[in-house]
């Protein structure tokens, strides 16, 4: 494999003359498949020499390679190299070889793998969320939102030092969330206050906790269709797909994913799950994947849409052996979540200058999917389909978009009692 980046038959003799140089061939497979470019892994390769030389002249086995013996490398050696050329002296580019190096040292036996030291905090995290999503059925969203809050939490309570379970106070809980009264919104402290909540519970059954901590965390006010969705008008949303720039491939990903969220109402996590094999471009229609709702859905694929996806399958979407249809275009190359449809639309909303009508100062792709509700009761839908175009469980969910269209609820509401005209 290393014939394939290195032209010249002297240097590749060289290469595989090293000490590490039968793991050379696994290292430059193992950056080519992550979407490196040859020249990228010829500089990568280029550090590796420079260690297995300094290896070499150390009397170090390659077997006793680890972090520490890399951190030794770059910190003593390295500032004050004087190893003649060719080698790599760059901080940066022979810290990020080194590091993909013993991963694949480690990952063909070369290596040992060191020992697994993982703090108990985050291990009970951990069991925490898989308790979550086997044992009480919640959605992975839901377990990825409760165990960032449980680690802010105890960040903050403990930060490097060993965590003692038995030690929170009911007050520390109380002034967590009163830290955070004026920064977080009310919905976000509601999900912070259950996700806390759940996991003392689940201390107190394994023997970690007693009850008050369960007890101590507060109850957030908020109220059933308290709140007014916010939407964007019709030329905002135009605006918002206009500044992408559909001649770079993230640009074509970008519109891609926004279209999906203005024009199905998708959630940001159903967008990024897409699969090739969701559409059937004959019959016209999409899959939803099961995320939140955790069931499938099939949609009708408008034409807008499907232009905007086979623009992305044709001139944007690099060569990747994931199914997923929107994928990272740095490396690694591959599979991605939904952050990149998140970040998609931020930074859409900040190039059309939309950020200023909303009070966190962003659009996200909540917004458009609140806009895609309230498109729909204008034209004269019912809850009914609305809940359904949303895949909501019950109508009252969707009850709260009724609140936008004020032209519609006049013609419904009853006369005030008592009036004579």
């Amino acid at each position: 494999m290393i014939e394939h980046v290195f032209r010249s038959a002297h240097v590749v003799r060289r290469l595989r003359g090293r000490r590490l140089g039968s793991a050379l061939d696994e290292f430059v497979v193992y950056l080519s498949e992550r979407g490196h470019a040859d020249s990228t892994i010829q500089q990568y390769v280029q550090g590796v020499e420079h260690f297995d030389g300094w290896l070499r002249r150390n009397h170090r086995a390659v077997g006793a390679v680890d972090e520490r013996v890399v951190d030794n490398f770059l910190k003593r050696h390295l500032p004050r190299c004087k190893c003649p050329p060719p080698c790599s002296t760059s901080l940066h580019q022979v810290r990020t070889a080194l590091h993909h190096l013993l991963y694949v040292l480690r990952e063909t036996g070369r290596v040992c793998a060191p020992k697994a030291e993982v703090r108990i905090a985050e291990k009970i995290v951990k069991e925490f969320t898989t308790h979550l999503r086997d044992s009480r059925g919640a959605a992975n969203a839901t377990c990825i939102a409760s165990a960032r809050y449980v680690r802010e939490f105890l960040a903050q309570q403990f930060g490097e030092d060993d965590v003692d379970f038995f030690g929170i106070e009911p007050g520390a809980i109380v002034r967590f969330f009163a830290a955070r009264g004026g920064r977080w919104s009310p919905g976000s402290m509601k999900v912070a206050a259950t996700s806390l909540r759940r996991f003392f519970r689940y201390l107190q059954m394994i023997g970690r906790a007693d009850t008050r901590l369960a007890h101590a965390v507060p109850k957030i006010a908020g109220w059933k269709l308290a709140s007014v969705p916010r939407i964007l008008t019709d030329a905002q949303v135009a605006a918002l797909l206009a500044s992408f720039d559909r001649s770079t491939p993230v640009g074509l990903r970008g519109y891609a994913t926004t279209m999906c969220l203005a024009r199905l109402g998708l959630r940001a996590c159903e967008v990024s799950a897409l699969t090739l094999d969701d559409i059937n471009w004959r019959a016209g229609t999409i899959t939803i994947p099961a995320t939140k709702t955790k069931r499938a859905d099939v949609l009708p694929l408008p034409a807008p849409v499907a232009r905007a996806i086979v623009a992305y399958l044709r001139r944007g979407r690099p060569v990747v052996s994931t199914r997923q249809i929107f994928v990272r275009h740095s490396t690694p190359m591959g599979a991605t979540g939904p952050g990149i449809v998140r970040a998609a639309v931020r930074d859409a909303g900040a190039r059309a200058g939309l950020g200023a009508a909303f009070a966190t100062g962003a659009v996200g792709p909540n917004v458009l999917r609140h806009t895609v509700a309230t498109r729909l009761l204008r034209s004269g839908s019912t809850m009914k389909d609305v809940a359904d175009v949303l895949r909501h469980r019950s109508i009252d969910t969707a009850a709260i978009y009724a609140k936008v269209d004020v032209g519609a609820l006049r013609k419904v509401a009853a006369p005030w009692p008592g009036r004579t005209r």
